[in-house]
């Protein structure tokens, strides 16, 4: 993608309460368009996560079966994901919130916030906030198959049809693999249906159902897992008269697992979960003169679980919220926003935000933003219990203020540059902690953490088939002198950089490359090499892909082995 005019870039949605141009956004934003998802070797929404800026997703298995995902050095709880603005956050654990029930042939793009985004949606977005947003309607039909090492098998089947004011579209991905190791084999199912009526209403349906070996994820045994999730979404748009636009939405989301922790001892510590989280939203945008305009809204829902080991639990939340987006002459935006939330079981929560950018000269675009962001716990932080751990039930949210300074710049014709400091102060930090290995681990709000870093990030186009992007962020967190050890909160990527290029070869071929590498506040530190040479014929795509072509060997999640050097093969109909 050129760089030669950043304010005709594409619109992002995540970054306030209504769409904005690139031109007056004032946050830390990665935007992956569809057409730059095209352009890395990726498999999975956490494999494209991968290459966004100060993202540190933790797999404990290939092609997205499992992960968690972490922002500017946050923990996997603190972090927002969303699909079309629809809240997929799952209310029993966080390591549940990359279940994501989206087929990758429907991904139009997925826009990373960085920072908090409490103002806008509410609780969770500590370190950042993810948007994935599906495709339009699209009439035809595509098909896709891909084979590989260790029984890799996957096939993917898309279709769309017209009828009077009904647009209809399809999407299906089914694969499996025997794995790169005993109890380490994966299958899974992933469909999404959307409906088209008019051009105000749209229902879609989403699910995804995975099985895996869990050899190793959370103890020394042979586990298993399956997990489902299901999203319902109905929303309309409208103008209500001139100068005012409304949105109204309305969701049910269910997620169901179960977890064998041995499978050569059934029924002995067999968890199984099933939560659900319904909410109905709406929303007002009232032009106020051409350069300003005020956006209005409420939210009202409930999550609740049923299971086995954690009991029946549930609490219903409301929410109002405001933003006031002014600009001046493409040059200066501001961004006031305030959020209030109220939870049955938690109480109150007060999100403030203000943010601007200024076009210094035509070059040169500075930006600053402030804000406050929470986080409840979970089910599972207040009721989870065996024989290691212990939570508990009086456990509080977790708040935190975060603020950053950048600037975006253009250097020459086709470049385009970024530089951010941010600084981020929490309160009140849950975690699990112990003083001695014998203790049980346990929850508590006993953390105060002060996080900061900086993040640098640039992008070549080489050209209309090639193009060049590189990403760093050094964060460091620390939480001052304490007498007992955690489990989660300093687990983090203290360097974290990668690199994609994509460009032409003779013969019409094309390559793909993505070199990430990563170093944990640990110590810890690994290479990764993925690729992909494709040729285009004229009804299909022909590729050979591989992950991990450096065959390091690493973990991303402590005591879980990734897999080493993984090739295979790949053909899609044009």
């Amino acid at each position: 993608m050129g760089a030669g005019d950043p304010s005709d870039e594409e619109v992002v949605v995540t970054a306030n309460a209504y769409p904005v141009p690139f031109g007056n956004l004032s946050r830390t934003v990665t935007v992956l368009t569809r057409e730059e998802i095209a352009d890395l070797p990726v498999h999975s929404v956490p494999d494209i996560l991968a290459h966004a800026l100060s993202a540190d997703v933790g797999s404990r298995a290939p092609f997205g079966m499992q992960a968690d995902l972490r922002l500017r050095g946050s923990s996997f709880s603190q972090v927002l994901v969303l699909v079309d603005g629809v809240r997929l956050n799952d209310s029993q654990t966080g390591h549940h919130n990359t279940d994501i029930p989206v087929p990758m042939d429907e991904i139009e793009r997925i826009e990373v916030l960085l920072g908090p985004g409490s103002s806008i949606y509410g609780a969770d977005a500590f370190g950042g906030t993810v948007n994935i947003i599906t495709r339009g309607f699209r009439p035809g039909a595509g098909a896709g198959v891909r084979l590989g090492m260790h029984g890799l098998a996957e096939g993917s089947l898309s279709a769309g049809f017209e009828k009077g004011a009904l647009r209809q579209s399809f999407s299906v991905t089914a694969g499996r693999s025997s794995g790169f190791r005993p109890d380490r084999d994966s299958r899974g199912v992933t469909l999404s249906a959307r409906s088209r009526i008019g051009n105000s209403t749209t229902l879609a349906v989403s699910h995804a159902d995975r099985e895996f070996g869990a050899d190793g994820f959370y103890g020394p045994a042979p586990s298993r897992e399956w997990t489902s999730q299901t999203l319902v979404s109905v929303s309309r748009s409208r103008e209500a008269a001139a100068g005012i636009r409304v949105d109204v939405r309305g969701w049910y989301r269910t997620h169901g697992d179960r977890f064998l922790y041995d499978v050569r001892s059934p029924g002995l510590f067999e968890s199984r979960h099933r939560t659900h989280a319904a909410g109905a939203s709406a929303r007002a945008r009232v032009s106020l003169a051409d350069a300003a305009a005020l956006t209005l809204g409420g939210e009202a829902g409930a999550d609740w679980i049923a299971s086995g080991t954690l009991g029946d639990h549930s609490f219903s939340k409301t929410s109002l919220f405001a933003e006031l987006e002014w600009s001046a002459l493409k040059r200066a935006a501001v961004y006031p926003g305030l959020r209030f939330d109220h939870y049955s079981n938690f109480g109150s929560a007060v999100s403030p935000s203000l943010s601007g950018s200024l076009w210094a000269t035509p070059r040169i675009r500075l930006r600053s933003s402030i804000g406050r962001a929470f986080r409840i716990p979970t089910f599972t932080e207040l009721h989870y219990r065996d024989p290691n751990h212990e939570a508990s039930p009086r456990l509080g949210p977790e708040r935190a203020w975060s603020a950053e300074l950048g600037a975006d710049f253009i250097p020459a014709a086709d470049w385009l540059g970024s530089l951010t400091l941010f600084s981020r102060r929490e309160t009140g930090v849950i975690d699990w902690i112990r003083s001695a290995p014998e203790e049980k681990w346990r929850t508590a709000n006993i953390r105060s953490l002060r996080t900061e870093g900086i993040e640098i990030g640039l992008r070549h186009a080489l050209g209309p088939r090639a193009g060049l992007e590189t990403r760093y962020s050094l964060i460091a967190s620390d939480a001052g002198s304490v007498d007992y050890v955690s489990k989660y909160v300093l687990d983090y990527a203290r360097h974290g950089w990668v690199t994609a290029l994509h460009f032409p070869l003779p013969l019409g071929l094309r390559s793909r490359q993505s070199f990430r590498y990563k170093r944990r506040a640990d110590g810890r530190g690994y290479w990764i090499l993925d690729g992909a040479l494709e040729k285009a014929f004229p009804r299909f795509t022909l590729a050979v892909e591989g992950t991990n072509l450096l065959d390091s060997g690493y973990q991303e999640i402590r005591g879980v082995d990734m897999p080493g050097r993984w090739l295979g093969i790949s053909v899609r109909t044009r």
